[in-house]
């Protein structure tokens, strides 16, 4: 029986590293210029490219 293929995010995903980063890049905003209206065009969070990036690729320690 071959072992399933397992994913970085199912493993040893850094939560609360990425926690850190993305309360730190929401809070740094803030008196920014870009907070003067509503955003449209606002890219994700760290917490959102941190698990688009950790879903599909390999587990390197697997």
């Amino acid at each position: 029986m071959t072992q399933p293929d397992r994913r970085f995010i199912e493993e040893t995903f850094p939560v609360k590293e990425v926690s850190r980063h993305s309360a730190r890049e929401k809070n740094i905003r803030h008196g920014h210029i870009s907070t003067l209206h509503i955003w449209w065009a606002r890219r994700p969070l760290a917490a959102s490219r941190a698990t688009a990036y950790a879903a599909p690729t390999k587990c390197a320690t697997c």
